[in-house]
């Protein structure tokens, strides 16, 4: 354990040479000398390459941070990532939206001036080919998108990391090697696309597949796109607020909308097709499936009925996450799944698309926090950074080490009940955890959250101006 605690004092990044597992063997006092090193390491070399982290520390006077907990006053708002006007948008202006990303990242984005660029995809493929850049949206319920700043190397060490989840957090080798036993690899959803789970698939069909002929995607051709995700959420917001006339969309766009609301509807029918088409061409043999507990619970129940069980290997691998995302399953849901699947299903991930590393489910129902993952309790009404107490809830915040290149320290919208500082989790593993019972702040409040940094409130709201000035 010495060797790998004084390698990752060295570099984060020296966990992928050795077993996950480790890390949750870490002492309390070596957990909190890494976390605090690392992040008071990371102020020191982003602040002066990231715009708006040294903004915001100069509105808040802090020019060091001794400690990780010193760092809270810095912790960005998770909505900070679509804090550009929507104007930017609207007319098409993606030389703006390109300065404006540019205060978030240390990385050299000179060479998209987005001169020409009338379209959302088009300005990412354009970040793509000329930058380091592998940038992420999120849904954009609101017709509104988040842009991550991840770059290339970021997106494959994070895609490593999950590896070494699947493949040790149960145990040093517990799990498949994905990296080395390649395995057929079915996701049902789309081939191509930005959104965090295209991105990490698209990755995945060459470090975990090996090939194209080894992957199944549910529309194998399709792209999910970001402009007519951002178009729905806008269009939502509109009908929501009565002011649907008063959008200007193309007709070019709302021709790509429409094919994307048919194929949706078709997607119960398209889905049933797929599965079977997964069981003929893979059933027996190991397998990798991603899906949703949900998905995973339909596939199973109409498998079943159709008298089908067991379809896959028994070293095959499943990985979900995201809860049952509102749906009720009845208390066998589980059994019924893995009945189906002829494995069990015991990889279950807790992540945000901020962070490279995820958090993974014990039997114990908590999720459990690796060193590289620094969190914080805050008041969810003052933002004040709360005492490291098990059994508090409160709004999540963290700060992941691992990225170089964008300041990861962030406020999320999660209320999480907290373990782990006091006493460790019964499954064995020291450190931080969260029981799996975590639910959004805007579902507890109705659809609105309001997110208080701490520190000075109006320092961050004069940081985000800052960015939009950028664009001008």
């Amino acid at each position: 354990m010495a060797d790998l605690f004084s390698e990752m004092m060295e570099s984060p990044a020296a966990i992928l040479d050795h077993t996950l597992d480790e890390v949750y063997r870490f002492t309390p006092e070596q957990t909190r000398q890494f976390q605090d090193y690392w992040v008071t390491k990371r102020f020191a070399e982003l602040r002066p390459r990231v715009a708006m982290l040294d903004k915001l520390a100069k509105e808040q006077g802090i020019d060091s941070i001794p400690r990780a907990e010193d760092a809270v006053p810095l912790l960005l708002a998770h909505t900070v990532y679509k804090s550009y006007p929507m104007s930017y948008l609207e007319n098409y202006r993606f030389d703006k939206l390109t300065k404006w990303l540019s205060g978030l990242t240390a990385t050299d984005l000179s060479a998209v001036d987005g001169a020409g660029i009338e379209s959302i995809d088009d300005w990412i493929d354009e970040l793509d080919a000329k930058t380091d850049l592998l940038i992420t949206h999120s849904s954009g319920t609101t017709g509104k998108l988040s842009f991550m700043p991840r770059t290339k190397t970021q997106s494959r060490t994070a895609n490593v990391l999950y590896s070494r989840f699947w493949r040790d957090f149960h145990g040093a080798h517990s799990g498949p090697d994905m990296l080395k036993d390649r395995l057929p690899m079915i996701q049902p959803g789309y081939r191509y696309g930005a959104g965090m789970g295209q991105r990490m698939s698209h990755l995945g069909v060459e470090m975990f597949a090996g090939s194209e002929d080894n992957a199944l995607f549910l529309y194998p051709d399709e792209r999910l796109s970001a402009d007519v995700m951002s178009l729905s959420g806008r269009i939502r917001t509109a009908e929501a607020k009565g002011e649907l006339g008063a959008l200007k969309i193309p007709q070019a766009l709302l021709r790509r909308r429409d094919e994307y609301i048919a194929r949706e509807k078709e997607r119960p029918k398209a889905m049933s097709a797929f599965f079977e088409k997964a069981e003929q061409r893979f059933g027996g043999q190991d397998v990798w499936v991603g899906a949703l507990y949900a998905m995973f619970y339909d596939w199973a129940v109409e498998g079943l009925s159709r008298g089908h069980k067991n379809i896959f290997g028994s070293k095959s691998f499943a990985s979900s996450g995201g809860g049952k995302k509102g749906r009720v399953l009845p208390d066998d849901w589980m059994q019924t799944i893995e009945d189906f699947l002829g494995f069990p299903v015991k990889s279950e991930v807790y992540a945000m698309s901020e962070c490279m590393v995820p958090t993974a489910l014990c039997e114990h129902n908590h999720y459990h926090f690796p060193p590289m993952l620094v969190p914080y309790l805050l008041d969810p009404r003052t933002g004040a950074l709360l005492p490291r107490k098990d059994g508090t809830t409160a709004r999540l915040a963290v700060f992941d080490v691992m990225p170089d290149s964008y300041w990861a320290g962030f406020v999320s919208g999660d209320e999480v009940t907290a373990g782990g500082w006091e006493k460790p989790c019964a499954c064995g593993r020291n450190g931080f955890y969260v029981d799996a019972s975590i639910r959004r702040y805007s579902e507890k409040e109705g659809g609105d959250d309001k997110i208080l940094c701490s520190g000075a409130p109006e320092a961050h709201d004069r940081a985000i101006a800052f960015l939009a000035e950028l664009g001008h």
